[in-house]
């Protein structure tokens, strides 16, 4: 966390990146993480379980439920240092040890154990409420360290995915999740003929998943075919996958550059294959045959005007397509924006189906940045959604999500924190009418949660990739840090956004709540009116000033009694 927090703050804020405060990537990963997991059951096993006790009492099989929650999917398109994602990680055992089906190796449930997340942090405890230690000298504890180990690498390989522009970002967010490992590595046993000694189990290679490049910018779309590409390729989807799975479980170093050769030789056949196959290059070969076959051709009789007129115009079409298709064809070749253009359509051969097909993210989830601006010609893929969407300047956070429910399964989640812009801005008009028409759940305020930027007011936003359209949106807000605990709990629900379209939207308390804040404020007498609160509990002996006899209640504890 330190190191994120470090990294960002010398490198991040020149690109709009910030680092996202704990409370921020718990709440929304809780929210968002659940409602997938939700999902994925109900898809699998065909239920209609609403919430999460409705699954609890429909889980039987826990091998099984253990199968289906390690199949979700989360990325994150704009990854950082990787805080959501560690975020994610814990959420996901949180959410297997409410459901009872965090399990030992041999299948034995944890369930003498308590399993919660404090300020980021997986926290264990016994059945007395103690942390747990782990002590290799233990049968126990080495079970409690072993379980959770394979969990989190479970977890890491299957689970969690994110790309980045910046190289250092990777590495950083490479190395939080090698940490999150190393809290729980332990010791093996292993004997010889001389002595009996202890090794640390080895770590794997969970790089592989954390990938540098433009999340917004490819050169190959997300339903480019690879259909073609694999008939004629040497390669297919499950070589490709079990090309991945060795490499994590590499023995050497030897062996692991093999794979990273071996999965760069399968990455780029297929790019050379869609390539060949590119829908672009396959009309410019048909437009310029028509050309062609409309310039050579020899008429007999000599053309009336009227149909010579017709000739022009249609060698003129033919050309000016022709002549179009060249340009974007070598736009996207000579283009500096494609250099750093990152491949959704094969680089995660985990979201593809065995036919090659991009099947998408069942979780996306981040931060993106912002307050830098896009140029609108950055790439077509973008074209219609800037003429349609965009009224004048266009912020790097409003194509995020243009891109990051692109990259989502139908009936999925995505849930960035943003700034509010959105909200009120003028030249986001067109914007919030896109934003309605989408099955917008939840909208949380988080007032102004980066210090390092003041101005900056936002909201997270919780969307379900689905073609029903919900504009009964659950809002949210937390006020600055002296109130939010107090007022955290009470939000505006069930707003209808329709009334909002073409609007701004302002979301703010239901009055009646925000009068009754107004009249505890005035007629509540604060502490620090009538005590010294210059320290919370500080005494120079507890013993003799803090009692835990209800007789003793009326001393206030908080009050500098020194």
């Amino acid at each position: 966390s330190v190191l994120g927090l470090i990294f960002e703050k010398i490198n991040g804020y020149k690109d709009g990146s910030f680092y996202t405060p704990s409370f921020i990537t718990m709440y929304m990963c809780k929210e968002t993480i659940r409602r997938a997991v939700i999902q994925k059951f109900n898809e699998v096993k065909g239920w209609a379980c609403s919430d999460f006790d409705g699954l609890y009492n429909n889980i039987s099989d826990t091998k099984e439920a253990n199968t289906i929650i390690n199949s979700i999917k989360i990325c994150d398109p704009a990854v950082g240092s990787g805080h959501f994602l560690v975020s994610a990680l814990n959420e996901i055992i949180s959410i297997k040890h409410d459901l009872k089906v965090l399990v030992d190796r041999d299948g034995k449930r944890l369930k003498e154990y308590q399993v919660d997340i404090v300020n980021d942090e997986l926290i264990v405890t016994d059945e007395d409420g103690l942390p747990f230690v782990y002590n290799p000298k233990s049968k126990e504890s080495q079970r409690i360290q072993e379980t959770l180990f394979h969990e989190k690498q479970t977890i890491i390989e299957n689970c969690l995915f994110g790309v980045d522009i910046n190289p250092n970002s990777v590495k950083i967010c490479r190395l939080r999740l090698w940490i999150e490992l190393l809290k729980n590595a332990y010791y093996v046993e292993e004997r010889d003929k001389k002595q009996e000694a202890r090794e640390l189990e080895t770590l794997p290679n969970i790089d592989i998943n954390i990938k540098c490049g433009n999340s917004l910018i490819s050169r190959f779309g997300l339903d480019a075919d690879l259909k073609k590409a694999l008939k004629q390729s040497k390669w297919n989807i499950e070589s490709y996958k079990l090309a991945v799975s060795t490499y994590r479980n590499a023995e050497n170093k030897e062996q692991k550059r093999e794979m990273e050769q071996l999965i760069a030789d399968i990455k780029g056949n297929f790019r050379s294959e869609i390539g060949i196959n590119d829908p672009k290059k396959l009309r410019l070969e048909k437009q310029k045959g028509e050309l062609f076959n409309y310039t050579q051709q020899v008429g007999l009789f000599e053309r009336s005007k009227k149909e010579q007129t017709e000739w022009n115009k249609k060698v003129n079409t033919l050309s000016a397509e022709v002549q179009k298709l060249e340009t974007e064809i070598e736009e996207i070749k000579s283009n500096k924006i494609y250099e750093n253009a990152f491949e959704w359509r094969f680089e995660f051969p985990e979201v593809l189906n065995d036919k090659g097909d991009f099947v998408g993210f069942d979780v996306v989830i981040g931060n993106p940045p912002y307050g830098v601006s896009i140029n609108r010609k950055i790439s077509p893929e973008y074209s219609n959604f800037y003429n349609k969407i965009i009224l004048g300047e266009l912020e790097t956070y409003i194509v995020f999500y243009y891109k990051g429910l692109n990259l989502l399964k139908k009936g999925y989640f995505l849930s960035y924190i943003t700034p509010d812009s959105w909200l009120t801005n003028s030249g986001a008009k067109l914007f919030r009418e896109w934003l309605i028409d989408k099955d917008l759940i939840d909208v949380f305020d988080y007032y102004k949660p980066f210090v390092d930027a003041k101005d900056t007011r936002c909201h997270s936003v919780l969307i379900k990739n689905s073609s029903e359209n919900n504009t009964k949106v659950k809002v949210q807000q937390v006020l600055p840090s002296n109130q939010r605990e107090i007022y955290r709990d009470y939000f505006v629900e069930n707003n209808d956004l329709k009334k909002f379209e073409g609007n701004e939207w302002r979301l703010y308390l239901i009055p009646e709540l925000r009068l009754l804040f107004k009249r505890i404020d005035d007629n509540s007498i604060k502490l620090d009116e009538i005590y010294n609160l210059k320290y919370g509990l500080r005494t120079g002996d507890n013993e003799k000033y803090i009692s835990n006899k209800k007789s003793d209640y009326p001393i206030i504890a908080g009050a500098d009694i020194s």
